[in-house]
This record gives structure tokens, sequence and C-alpha cells, in this order.
């Protein structure tokens, strides 16, 4: 296989990035597009030069000329479609979160290994080259035994309201994105979850989230969300990364000093690092990760970054954090 050939199922704004970069991608050929607004499919398929649109998506997964998929639907879609993809042998790509399941996840680690296709879910923050380098002088340990580390993600408050996140704890879905990020950073498991909620938009809904986690080594990793970004921002969101070992620390912030632009009605800090625009193509971070999974697809190998199992880990601690919340105690995991 010289090329692969992927159908994307979902074209939300999300889903039509995502068919964007892979139209752009040299070593892809965009076959099929699915949505259930048969407009919006004709539309994308037609901007993208994309030869077969579909309304169902068991349609697109059945088309001879689909060799792997990309879901980019809502989160409570993703195992079912999945299901159906491997059990025809497709490849599949998952934009997390995956599943609030861990059954459900489990299910999905024994199918992919039963049908032998290649299976990636989306963390699309390792994919970024800011915190790629932090993680590589980890690995080299450049930075000492690691000691702490924080993440943080102050996210715009109007997802407070969108329906796609509303089944979800939010530390779970956006949040298992920061989630991931520390696991990875750690490189080890976490053992003991301690966490604490607040509710401030609707009391029934905790929308602030603090979590501990204590790793294996006795490493400290603490996790700050909350959904209060104001509509008139700067940025989509004020997030962090700090890490610190007993040789060095490294530290990202974002919005960063990298670009700023002012206008007479406001100031902004373009992305410039997750999918950013360069000369009419989309770069940096979502470009690389859906490269990496069309590789993987030609290569018939599992995935560096975004396996089942490293969902499962995340998904984990993930429903610790909501448990501990709820029962205001630890969770030994």
């Amino acid at each position: 296989m010289n090329r692969a050939r992927i159908g994307v199922i979902g074209l939300g704004r999300f889903g039509v990035q995502h068919a964007r970069v892979l139209a752009q991608l040299p070593h892809v050929e965009l076959t099929a597009v699915c949505s259930r607004s048969a407009e919006r499919a004709g539309s994308v398929a037609a901007e993208y030069n994309v030869p077969n649109h579909y309304t169902e998506y068991r349609d697109l997964i059945r088309d001879p000329d689909v060799d792997a998929i990309d879901i980019v639907t809502e989160v409570d879609r993703h195992t079912e479609i999945a299901l159906a993809a491997l059990r025809l042998r497709k490849h599949v790509f998952s934009e997390i979160l995956l599943t609030d399941s861990l059954d459900e996840n489990d299910r999905l680690i024994d199918e992919a290994e039963e049908s032998g296709a290649v299976f990636m879910v989306g963390f699309l923050e390792r994919f970024d080259v800011r915190r790629a380098n932090i993680k590589q002088k980890i690995d080299a340990g450049e930075l000492g035994e690691l000691v702490s580390i924080y993440g943080r993600r102050n996210i715009w408050r109007g997802i407070l309201d969108a329906p796609r996140f509303k089944p979800y704890p939010l530390v779970i879905q956006p949040g298992i994105h920061t989630i991931d990020q520390l696991l990875w950073m750690a490189g080890e498991d976490v053992r003991e979850v301690y966490a604490r909620t607040r509710g401030m938009a609707d009391p029934g809904r905790p929308d602030t989230w603090w979590a501990m986690l204590t790793f294996e080594s006795g490493l400290v990793g603490v996790i700050e969300q909350s959904f209060f970004m104001p509509d008139r921002r700067l940025y989509w969101s004020n997030s962090g990364l700090e890490v610190v070992g007993t040789n060095g620390t490294a530290h990202i912030a974002e919005p960063n000093d990298a670009a700023w632009i002012w206008t007479g009605e406001a100031t902004s800090s373009p992305d410039l690092y997750l999918s950013p625009e360069l000369h009419g193509r989309i770069v940096g971070a979502l470009e690389q990760e859906l490269t990496h999974f069309a590789d993987c697809v030609i290569g018939h190998r599992n995935p560096a970054h975004g396996t089942l199992r490293e969902a499962r880990d995340a998904l984990h601690v993930g429903l610790a954090i909501v448990e501990s919340a709820r029962t205001e105690r630890a969770i030994h995991l």
C-alpha cells in the first residue's frame, strides 16, 4: 500500500478540519466523507474533491475504496462506529474522548487485536513540537529525576453549553487531554488520586476541577481545569504545563509571546501549534497526528502515540478523579 485511503465520519467544525488536512497529505486519498446532513456531506465532498459522500456511516465503512476511517462524531457514537469498522477490518482513527467506559475500551482492545487493524486515538497534544521536545528531554535525563508536573487548562466558557460535552464530566471530556499529558510526561503509573470540584455556572455540574496524582515513584502531578474564559478573549484557553526535575524545569504557557495581533476591535494571539494555517495549508500538531496515522496504516504498524491502552490508562485516571471528587476521599488505583 503506497497511499492510505481514508474516510471521515462526522463533519462538524473539527471534522471538516480533519477532512481538509487529509485532503492535503500526499500519501492519503480522502475517498469518502459522511454527515447526517446530505447537504453538508455533499458540500464538503465538492470542496475537497472527495469521490464519495454518505449520510449513513455504515455505508461509508462498507465502501471498498476506504481502507481506514477517521471518527470525528459525538463521543457517544465512537464505540459503535469503531466496532463496526473493526469487524470489517478497517483501520480506525478516533478523536478523544473515545469512550467513558473501561469495559467498552477493553472491548475495543480485544476487537482491534482480533481484526489486526491499526487503531489510533487522537492525543493531539503529543504532536505539539513544544511538548514533544520536553518529553524528549525528560527521557534523555536532562531534567534529572522528576519532582512534580502541573497541567492547567482554563477553557472558553461556551463549552459549558455545548451539547457534545454535556453528557460527560468536564475533567474527562474535553479534559482528558490534560490527564494524558501528565501520564505521558511521567511515563509511569498513577497509584493514588485526590480531587476536588466546584460548580459555579451550574451548581449541579462541576466546572472547576483540581486533582493531585501520586505516581508510583512518588512523583506528584497536579491538574487544574476550569471553564471560565470569557467570550471576548485573547485566545481560546489559558493553559500551561510545568515539569520540575532535580536538574531543570520546563514550562509552556498559552497564550504565549510568539505572536500578538492588535486591531481596532481586539487583541489576539493566533494558534501557532495545534492547527495553524500556513500558505493555505493546515500545519502543526493536527497535520503531524494525521500524518502519523496514515503512515501507520500504510506500514500496518501500531501507532507510537494514541494506543487503545494509553486511552484506557487516561480514562482510568479520569474516572478516579471523578470518584474522588464525588466521595471526597483519595482513590487508590
